[in-house]
């Protein structure tokens, strides 16, 4: 099934639900997917590989609060330009958000739909 621009709605809802993440503010792929009411967080970091160049990429973190692999210096731009919370750990990438302080907690159910356009 797709959206009218083409993109299967699974990848529209992701894209929908990181484009509603606050600045400074976080979620795992795992919370993406449970606020999708599926426990797929892996197909939300494929989705995120694969189309989410053009969204706040770097709010989506991996368990931990470890920014997304292999973009770690870029994220942390963001981060940092944001004010999301970070501590130092002692493995590469030497950083990662403080998740307890970060983490975005949405107010209602359907708090996605309230989304900043961050096309290019």
């Amino acid at each position: 099934m797709s959206d009218d621009d083409g993109l299967p709605t699974f990848v529209e809802a992701v894209l929908e639900v990181v484009d509603s993440i606050p600045p400074g503010r976080v979620l795992s792929y795992g919370d993406v997917a449970a606020l999708l009411g599926t426990r797929a967080a892996r197909a939300v970091g494929s989705t995120m590989r694969r189309y989410g160049h053009a969204h706040p990429w770097w709010r989506v973190v991996r368990s931990g609060g470890l920014p997304p692999m292999g973009h770690e210096a870029r994220a942390r731009a963001h981060y940092e330009a944001e004010g999301t919370p970070l501590r130092a750990i002692s493995r590469e990438p030497g950083y990662a958000v403080d998740y307890a302080k970060a983490m975005w907690h949405p107010s209602h159910p359907d708090a996605h739909d309230e989304r900043t356009d961050h096309s290019r």
